[in-house]
């Protein structure tokens, strides 16, 4: 299996500049799909897990939402902190404990984060959400943005093309009624946590 990148990566790949966006079409994609699609209104408060260098944290903020982010590279947090000074990032490893009180979180989104590219049904992945599960709210909700194209293609020196069904069957250990669905090459997964 392909490693993931290491935070000395992702480093690396942040102070050359990180991903490139539109602002237009990153607003218009996440008020559809994210905002509308579940309903979620202004003020509740988010975490963003795997946030890079801060644009959808920010993003978020300018939605409305009261939005943390957090990343494992040093560098992308500190390139954040730069790009958009006043919003709140954290440098942290989402498989660890976090510095947040547990249940602080209407919501956990991650957009892409490496540890959902690769096997969901092991430990590492599996680990991950139980962990994030601890920092949102009796009824709040765990959305994960992805780019698949739902092969099921597992390369060794790549990342995995994870099915509609791997989702389905990673999520529905914490929610049994968790929502997965496909939009142009990306899987958006959402589990609630129980009450």
């Amino acid at each position: 299996m392909a490693t993931l990148l290491a935070p000395t990566g992702y480093d690396k790949f942040y102070a050359g500049g990180g991903w490139r966006y539109s602002r237009v079409r990153e607003w218009w994609w996440h008020r559809k799909h994210l905002v509308r699609r579940f309903d979620l209104p202004r003020g509740l408060r988010m975490l963003e897990v795997a946030c890079g260098s801060g644009f959808h944290t920010n993003l978020f903020c300018r939605m409305g939402f009261d939005c943390v982010g957090t990343d494992i590279s040093a560098t992308g947090i500190e390139v954040a902190r730069q790009n958009y000074p006043g919003r709140n990032f954290v440098q942290g490893d989402a498989t660890a404990d976090l510095s947040f009180d547990e249940a602080s979180f209407d919501i956990i989104i991650t957009r892409g984060c490496s540890i959902y590219h690769y096997d969901l049904s092991g430990a590492t992945a599996l680990n991950m959400t139980r962990n994030l599960m601890r920092y949102i709210k009796p009824g709040g909700r765990f959305i994960l943005i992805i780019a698949t194209d739902l092969s099921g293609n597992k390369p060794v020196d790549n990342i995995w093309q994870n099915t509609l069904a791997d989702y389905r069957a990673h999520f529905s250990k914490f929610d049994p009624q968790c929502t997965i669905d496909w939009y142009r090459r990306l899987a958006i997964s959402s589990a609630i946590k129980a009450n």
